[in-house]
């Protein structure tokens, strides 16, 4: 016997369908065959659900009239009722994009159960699972490690969590296992290797693919089925130009010839594809006629419109690296010099924000199930909270959050502010420069930021006369000012901690800086909140290091590097403020050694509340994980 429950949860399903044709029903999902009516447990003449937002609406025995939320319509609070008013069945909690929290568990069970089905699962390297994707390795390793005593003893009590967690109705215990995309099609951005197709004939064209395990023999693979279908289309479309153009591949012995590698990047708003090729080259000119007939070719027989643009990297190294560490060697070819997208969060259709990428920046393989790991990040700070990011990339995580949280500050209207303020930071300057344009494209209210065209009072030209020199912030020139001298007497005095008043235009800024680097010039200085997604090493150790110093009680508050200049350099702790450290690992055994360092420090206070990890690129024995530790 069917409840009142299951009967909502399939008709809403069964609507979502149409809204959302990608979810679980169009991957063969399907409601229980002995759905009736009649077979409701509690036998009344009608069922109603009644909603804070909205009007009763009936689910009397054979009408499908069902209540279906709107894009714009989020009832937090939804019940069901028989007729009597002290009957309550359940109540469902919607996310963001108006899910209720069991659709989410269907969701994930028939991801869990899914099969890829590639053809090339056996000879490709890519994927070491082809069903059962969530049972892997690495998996197994973290459920062992958060299971362990030595990292339960240090998990926080749920009076003292910030995020709710029930380990009597949790089966899998402390560490958690999201799917946040669907099994297939899910890679929308690919590097792959080039080879000669035949050692006699260019006429043959080249072999593009991954390399074969142990070895540098190159498999192609056309039917990919975690490549997005646009990547698949544009490597066979390259494969066939490389053919007629007879396009010189890259030979690894000799080191001669031209093609190395290719990257394909997929826009999501529009599927089009920008396309960089690596040649075996010192210099640009060193490229052509080759690469000329090439991308002509590319553009040929209506092909056109799949390409967002064409770019052109010269890499003459004889290492294994894809790409040359010199932006020099970046030649734009073809098409607009970004990639945008939304911002995780984000309405597009009211249009937020875009996230801007280089083909030289570093960019998310699952860009769409990253947004689920930027979700969890901003829901996991606290409103009013002043944010640093290190290891920044374009500012995804911390532009996610600071978009989330002014949102809720214009909705809710209950004095509480977004955040404090946000600081990114990273070494790549490419990674500035797409920062900026994201910071651009957000609404002022949400930013702090005047509108380009409202800045220098409309006069034009002074954007040239200041070239690119990046403004520094005031005070960060090692020298103390007297105003902020006297607003650390002022907190040495009593104790409290008193910001100084900060410039609108420094709410949100950069800087170009590695993470051990950026923390020494104070970038995490008055910061609560810490977001780090470090690579697959891990933490740097110098961050490592201060992060486990315990709290100088007796250090003054301080925004800037300067406003601690006067006390000795080894003496300034400098995340001495923050309380919440959400770490996202790319690395898992990097993450179990930096969290013993940081839960086992006897001084550092802290505790860990939640963990949870993410299957990002399904196939793979790779998990991303987010923890979420506090002080």
């Amino acid at each position: 016997m069917l409840n009142a429950k299951a009967i909502f949860l399939s008709l809403y399903a069964l609507q979502r369908q149409e809204r959302h044709p990608n979810t679980f029903f169009a991957s063969g999902f399907s409601p229980p065959s002995s759905l009736h009516f009649h077979d409701v447990h509690h036998q009344a003449s009608s069922q109603r659900i009644t909603s804070s937002s909205s009007s009763s609406i009936s689910l009397a025995r054979g009408n499908s009239n069902y209540y279906k939320p709107q894009r714009d319509e989020k009832p937090s609070n939804i019940r069901y009722d028989d007729g009597n008013d002290g009957d309550d069945y359940s109540d469902y909690e919607f996310d963001d994009d108006g899910m209720m929290e069991d659709e989410q568990y269907f969701i994930q069970q028939q991801r869990l159960t899914s099969s890829i089905d590639c053809p090339h699962f056996g000879t490709c390297p890519g994927c070491v699972r082809d069903t059962n994707i969530a049972e892997i390795d690495v998996i197994e390793s973290a459920k062992l490690f958060f299971s362990s005593s030595s990292i339960q003893k240090h998990i926080l009590h749920d009076n003292n969590r910030h995020t709710n967690y029930d380990d009597d109705d949790d089966e899998e215990g402390f560490y958690k296992i999201k799917i946040p995309s669907s099994v297939t099609q899910w890679r929308t951005q690919a590097k792959l290797a080039v080879s000669a197709a035949s050692t006699w004939t260019r006429a043959a064209g080249c072999k593009i693919g991954l390399y074969k395990r142990h070895s540098h023999e190159v498999l192609s693979i056309p039917d990919c089925q975690v490549h997005h279908p646009s990547i698949n289309k544009a490597v066979d479309v390259l494969t066939k130009a490389t053919q007629t153009v007879r396009t010189p591949a890259y030979h690894e012995d000799t080191g001669e010839g031209l093609l190395r590698y290719v990257q394909c990047q997929m826009e999501l708003s529009t599927g089009k594809v920008c396309l960089s090729l690596v040649m075996n080259a010192e210099r640009f000119k060193d490229c052509q006629p080759h690469l000329s007939f090439l991308v002509k070719e590319l553009k040929r027989n209506g092909n056109a419109k799949l390409w967002h643009s064409i770019w052109c990297h010269c890499n003459d190294s004889k290492g294994n690296a894809i790409f040359a560490r010199d932006v020099s060697r970046w030649h734009p070819v073809d098409g607009p010099p970004y990639v945008r997208e939304s911002i995780p969060g984000s309405d597009p259709d009211k249009r937020e924000g875009l996230l801007y990428f280089s083909p030289y920046v570093f960019r998310q393989g699952n860009l769409e199930g990253f947004g689920e790991i930027a979700k969890q990040v901003r829901e996991a700070i606290p409103r009013g909270s002043k944010v640093c990011e290190l290891y920044a990339g374009v500012g995804l995580l911390g532009l996610s959050a600071l978009l989330h949280h002014g949102k809720q500050q214009a909705a809710e209207e209950d004095g509480v502010q977004g955040l404090g303020w946000l600081r990114c930071s990273d070494e790549n300057p490419e990674n500035a420069r797409c920062f900026e344009r994201a910071v651009n494209s957000m609404s002022m209210h949400i930013t702090g930021r005047t509108p380009k065209k409202f800045q220098n009072n409309g006069k034009k030209g002074s954007r040239r006369k200041q070239g690119r020199k990046q403004k520094s912030r005031p005070g960060d020139n090692g020298e103390m000012s007297i105003k902020d001298l006297m607003d650390s007497m002022v907190s040495e005095n009593d104790g409290s901690p008193r910001p100084p008043e900060n410039d609108p235009s420094e709410r949100v800024t950069y800087m170009q800086a590695n993470a051990a680097s950026a923390l020494h010039r104070g970038e995490a200085l008055g910061a609560n909140v810490l977001i780090v997604d470090p690579p697959r090493r891990g933490l740097d150790e110098p961050v490592l290091q201060q992060l486990c110093l315990p709290r100088n009680s007796k250090q003054p508050y301080a925004e800037k590097a300067s406003m601690v200049s006067h006390l000795p350099r080894h003496t300034v702790n400098w995340t001495n403020d923050v309380r919440t450290l959400i770490y996202v690992s790319c690395g898992f055994d990097a993450l179990a050694r930096d969290l013993d360092q940081l839960l086992t420090s006897s001084s550092s206070g802290w505790k860990l509340e939640s963990a949870t990890g993410y299957v990002l690129f399904p196939g793979s024995n790779h998990v991303e994980t987010v923890v979420v530790i506090r002080r």
